[in-house]
C-alpha cells in the first residue's frame, strides 16, 4: 500500500534536508513531498537536494493551504495513506511510523501524535529517537490547555495537543481535507471538522524533541490573538451543516469509489 509523507516547510533550509533524510531512513517505502510555503531562503533547493519532490506555492500562505497542497496531492496521485510532520525537526519520523501503522491497521482515520498523552500499555515507544525533549513555552502551554478543553466541549471527545502537527490519514481524510481546510487553524478546525463528518480520531502518545533550525513565528502578543481567533473558529465550526456519510454522495464516497 503506497504512503505519502509531506513536510510543509517555510524558510527551514537549515533543517528540512536532515529531516527528510530521517525520514527515509525510517520510512523507506514511503514517497516524500515537502510544500514549499513562498520561502525567501534555501528550503526548496536543500529538499530537492535531498531527494524529495518539492511543491512550491508562488508567495506564503500560511500552514492550512501548504497542508491541503499535502493532502491534495495525496489523493490525486492515488497514495492510501499519508502522513505530515514539521521541518524544524521536532517531529521524529519514528514516532511518524507509529502513527501510520495505527491507520494501517485501520484503528482510526486520523492519528495524532500527543505531547501531552500519557502511554497506554500498547502505545509502544519510539525506537532510537535521541535528543532534547521538546519544551513549550508558557503562552503556548495556555493556548493548548484553551484549545483542548473548548474543542472537547465542542466534539464531546477529549483531545490533549489540539495543535500537533504530526498526523497519518487513510483516503476518507484526504478526501475530506482536499475540499475542505482552515488557512489559519488547520490543526484546531481540522479535528473539529474530521469529528463532525463521523471520521475515527486517535490520539497517540509521542515524543517531540527540540527544534533544529530556525525560529517559531509565535509571540506573546501572537499567541494571545491566536487564542481568540482559534475560539471563534470552534464557534462558527458548530454551526456548519454536516455533510454526506461516508459511502454516499458527496466527497467522502467518492474517494472510496476511485478506489
Amino acid at each position: 500500500m503506497s504512503t505519502l509523507v509531506f513536510i510543509p516547510a517555510w524558510n527551514e533550509a537549515d533543517a528540512v534536508a536532515a529531516v527528510i533524510a530521517d525520514v527515509r531512513e525510517r520510512l523507506p517505502d514511503a514517497d516524500v513531498l515537502v510544500i514549499d510555503d513562498g520561502s525567501i531562503d534555501e528550503t526548496a533547493a536543500s529538499a530537492a537536494g535531498a531527494g524529495a519532490t518539492v511543491a512550491s506555492l508562488p508567495f506564503n500562505q500560511g500552514l492550512g493551504a501548504a497542508l491541503q497542497t499535502g493532502y491534495l496531492y495525496a489523493l490525486r496521485e492515488g497514495y492510501d495513506f499519508c502522513a505530515h510532520l514539521d521541518a524544524d525537526g521536532q517531529h521524529p519520523p519514528a514516532e511518524v511510523a507509529r502513527l501510520l501503522e495505527h491507520v494501517r491497521a485501520d484503528r482510526a482515520d486520523l492519528v495524532i501524535g500527543s505531547r501531552y498523552r500519557e502511554p497506554g500499555a500498547d502505545d509502544g515507544g519510539a525506537d532510537g529517537v535521541t535528543g532534547d525533549d521538546y519544551k513549550p513555552t508558557i503562552s503556548r502551554r495556555i493556548g493548548t490547555s484553551v484549545f483542548r478543553f473548548f474543542l472537547t466541549l465542542a466534539t464531546r471527545q477529549r483531545f490533549t495537543d489540539t495543535t500537533s502537527g504530526m498526523r497519518a490519514a487513510n483516503r476518507r481524510v484526504m478526501a475530506l481535507f482536499s475540499e475542505n481546510y482552515s488557512p489559519d487553524f488547520a490543526e484546531i478546525e481540522s479535528l473539529q471538522l474530521a469529528v463532525r463528518q463521523g471520521l475515527r480520531v486517535e490520539e497517540v502518545p509521542v515524543r517531540m524533541l527540540e527544534r533544529v533550525g530556525g525560529s517559531s513565528f509565535l509571540t506573546p502578543v501572537r499567541s494571545a490573538f491566536f487564542i481568540f481567533k482559534g475560539m471563534i473558529v470552534l464557534l462558527v465550526g458548530q454551526f456548519r451543516p454536516r455533510r454526506a456519510e461516508p459511502g454516499k454522495s458527496g466527497p467522502l464516497g467518492k474517494a472510496g469509489a476511485e478506489r
